[in-house]
């Protein structure tokens, strides 16, 4: 298959993932681009236009998963102020620094993330014990969470989906359909650094980088009508399975 169309239909999946649960879907387009395209088209990229289209898809997913979503109408404006905004600005003052970062520990930080994210989702009723009285218009763990993040995910490259939307849901109690609409926001604001700091670094495949957008656009919008229309017992199951998908994902690249 040609690899500019195999690359736009790995646009199409990922962007789908982008519109149902309202991240970026990067850390799905990754092992699409190492395992797949080389058995079905015989080409293999090289790592550096690989990770170029990861932040794309990072940026561009959840750009069209924010354009999809808006109709929804359901996004928190204390979460996207409170805890976007002060992530994505530490996600662009570490991005600086990120390429000085000793590839071992970008692995063991990325690895805790992972685990991370899937106590948080284990520990579901414990947390809801403490959890579920948190105002979110006045506790300061709000932006102390968002700058740790993106300070953490800044580093490791990523725009940390499968980290912030565990905690909206378990740690914030926000609800399923208000954490998948307010995500997409949350998620441009914490990629917008990484992808335009390739850009300016003429690090990216542009004619790859078109099929994957046009990709991910068709794709974000199907999600988007599928999320809009599942229930929140179903979108949290979906949400879970991610969680698990990506932390097994993650841990095997530090082995």
């Amino acid at each position: 298959m040609n690899p500019e169309l195999l690359v736009g239909l790995f646009g199409i999946l990922t962007g789908c993932l982008s519109g149902l649960l309202g991240i970026g879907g990067g850390i799905l387009l990754a092992p699409l681009l190492i395992i797949f395209m080389p058995l079905i088209s015989s080409v293999q990229l090289t790592l550096l236009t690989i990770t170029g289209l990861t932040t794309a898809q990072s940026f561009f997913g959840s750009s069209s998963a924010m354009f999809h979503l808006a109709k929804s109408k359901m996004q928190d404006n204390t979460l996207i102020y409170r805890f976007g905004i002060p992530m994505g600005l530490a996600s662009l003052a570490i991005s600086f620094f990120a390429l000085h970062i000793p590839e071992k520990i970008v692995l063991i930080v990325f690895s805790l993330l992972a685990v991370c994210s899937v106590l948080i989702a284990l520990l579901d009723r414990t947390l809801e014990k403490y959890c579920s009285d948190i105002n979110l218009k006045r506790t300061p763990a709000l932006p102390v969470i968002g700058i740790l993040l993106g300070l953490l995910c800044g580093a490791v490259g990523q725009g940390g989906g499968f980290i912030y939307l565990p905690i909206m849901i378990y740690i914030f109690r926000c609800s399923p359909k208000v954490a998948i609409a307010s995500a997409p926001i949350i998620g441009v604001l914490s990629s917008v650094s990484l992808f335009f700091g390739r850009a300016l670094s003429d690090t990216l495949d542009w004619w790859l980088c078109l099929y994957l957008v046009i990709g991910i656009f068709i794709g974000a919008k199907i999600g988007a009508l599928v999320s809009l229309r599942l229930n929140e017992t179903i979108l949290k199951k979906c949400i879970n399975v991610f969680i698990l998908l990506s932390s097994l994902k993650i841990i095997s690249m530090a082995l």
